[in-house]
C-alpha cells in the first residue's frame, strides 16, 4: 500500500522501535514518553494520520500502550485508527467485570482460574476505555471484517467504522511471482523431482499455527507429497531461547516417519515468502482458532497461491466473505483426514485455471485508505 500511496501523496512512516518503547528491550518510561511526544509534535503538521493499532508495538503493557495511543490520536484532528485485533470482540459486562461470587460458588473453580479471568477482563476494560475515547472524539476506525465492524457499531456504539481486508500485492507483482518459475527454484534448491507435490505452511512457530496437523496429514499422503515449513521463531521465543515448538515438530515428524519429506525452510523475508507461496503446489493454513480479527498470511495465500486449503476458523471465514478469490477449500480444524482428501481431489473440485486472478489488491486497499483519510468523521 505504501508504494501506491506515494504515487500521489507525500507519505511519512514513523517507526516504533522496541528499544525506544518497551522495558523488555531496555527503554524507560520517561524515554518512551518523550519518544511518543516527539511523534505527536510532528503529527500536528500532517493533513491526515493513520495509526496501525497493535498494542505490543507501543509497550509491554496494554494499559500503557493504550495511553500512548490516545496521545497519538489526539495529536491530529484527522486521524484514523486501524484495529488488527480486538480483545473485547466477545466482551460483555461479565467479561469486563468478572464477579468473584461466580467463582466462589463453583466448586471446581480455583484461585488461578479467577486470576486468569481477571487478567483477561482487565485487558478488555482498558480497551473499552479506548473505545469510549474514540467515540467521544469521533475518531475514524478501520477493521478487517464485517463481523468486527458490526461488533464495534452495535456493542460499543462506535459510528465512524469501515472495513477492508488486508491486501498485499499489485497486479504487476503477481506477474513477477510466476508459479512455474518459483516452483522450479524450490525443486532445484531441495533436490526434488519435478513430479513431487510441494505443500507449504507459513508463519512464526506457534501451537496455534497447526503445523502438527500438517505433519500428521503429510504422513497420510503418498511419498511424492513434500511438506515445506516456512517458519522462524517469534522474537519473544528467541529472547527466551525457547525452541520447544521446533523440537515438538521434529519429534512428531520422526514419530510419523516423515522427517525425510518435511523441510524446515527457516525464516524468510517478504519477497522470499511471496515466492514460496507462489511456488508451492498447495498452501495449507491448518490454524487453530485464536480469536484473531484477520490474518496476513491468509490474504497473501489468497492473492498468490496456486491452490489454497485453510481451516475453518473465524478469521479465515470472514476474509473469504470478501470474495477476492474463487477457488479454495475449507476443512474443519484438526481434521487431517478431510485435509488429505481435499488435497488429493482439489483439481477435481477446481479445474486448474490458466492463471490466478489479476486483481490489484494493493491498489484496492490504497483507494480505500485514501477515501477514509479524506472523509470527515460524523
Amino acid at each position: 500500500m505504501y508504494r501506491n500511496l506515494t504515487k500521489d501523496n507525500e507519505v511519512s512512516i514513523f517507526e516504533l522501535p522496541p528499544q525506544e518503547l518497551k522495558k523488555s528491550f531496555g527503554a524507560s518510561d520517561a524515554e518512551a514518553d518523550q519518544y511518543i511526544g516527539a511523534i505527536c509534535e510532528q503529527l500536528k503538521t500532517f493533513d491526515a494520520v493513520s495509526i496501525q493499532c497493535e498494542y505490543g508495538l507501543f509497550s509491554d503493557s496494554v494499559h500503557v500502550a493504550i495511553q500512548r495511543i490516545k496521545r497519538l490520536l489526539s495529536a491530529n484532528p484527522n486521524t484514523t485508527i486501524t484495529f488488527h485485533t480486538l480483545f473485547s470482540r466477545s466482551s460483555s459486562a461479565d467479561v469486563a467485570f468478572p464477579s468473584l461470587v461466580r467463582w466462589v460458588f463453583r466448586p471446581r473453580s480455583t484461585v488461578m482460574n479467577f486470576a486468569r479471568s481477571w487478567q483477561s477482563s482487565r485487558t478488555a476494560r482498558y480497551e473499552l476505555g479506548l473505545f469510549q475515547f474514540i467515540r467521544e472524539h469521533k475518531i475514524k476506525v478501520i477493521v478487517h471484517t464485517e463481523t468486527t465492524k458490526r461488533v464495534l457499531q452495535q456493542r460499543f456504539k462506535l459510528v465512524n467504522v469501515e472495513c477492508h481486508p488486508l491486501c498485499y500485492t499489485t497486479e504487476q507483482e503477481k506477474s513477477e511471482y510466476d508459479h512455474q518459475a518459483c516452483r522450479q527454484e524450490l525443486v532445484t534448491r531441495l533436490g526434488l523431482n519435478d513430479d513431487d507435490r510441494l505443500i507449504g505452511v507459513f508463519g512464526f512457530f506457534g501451537g496455534y499455527k497447526g503445523f502438527d496437523y500438517a505433519i500428521q496429514c503429510i504422513a497420510r499422503l503418498p511419498e511424492k507429497h513434500k511438506l515445506l515449513i516456512f517458519s522462524g521463531l517469534h522474537p519473544t521465543a528467541i529472547k527466551q531461547s525457547d525452541t520447544s515448538q521446533i523440537d515438538q515438530l521434529v519429534n512428531l515428524a520422526k514419530k510419523h516417519k516423515v522427517l525425510a519429506r518435511t523441510f524446515f525452510m527457516g525464516s524468510v523475508d517478504d519477497t522470499a515468502m511471496y515466492k514460496a507461496i507462489a511456488g508451492v503446489d498447495y498452501s495449507w493454513l491448518p490454524y487453530r482458532e485464536v480469536g484473531q480479527e484477520a490474518s496476513a498470511i491468509c490474504s497473501e495465500v489468497a492473492e498468490l497461491s496456486k491452490r489454497m486449503i485453510i481451516s475453518r476458523n473465524f478469521a479465515f471465514v470472514d476474509y473469504m466473505k470478501f470474495k477476492l478469490r474463487d477457488d479454495y477449500e475449507f476443512f474443519e480444524i484438526g481434521n487431517v483426514e478431510e485435509l488429505r482428501l481435499k488435497t488429493i481431489h482439489y483439481d477435481t473440485y477446481h479445474p486448474p485455471a490458466l492463471s490466478l486472478s489479476a486483481k490489484d489488491h494493493a491498489a484496492l486497499q490504497t483507494q480505500f485508505y485514501v477515501a477514509q483519510l479524506s472523509r470527515t468523521a460524523v
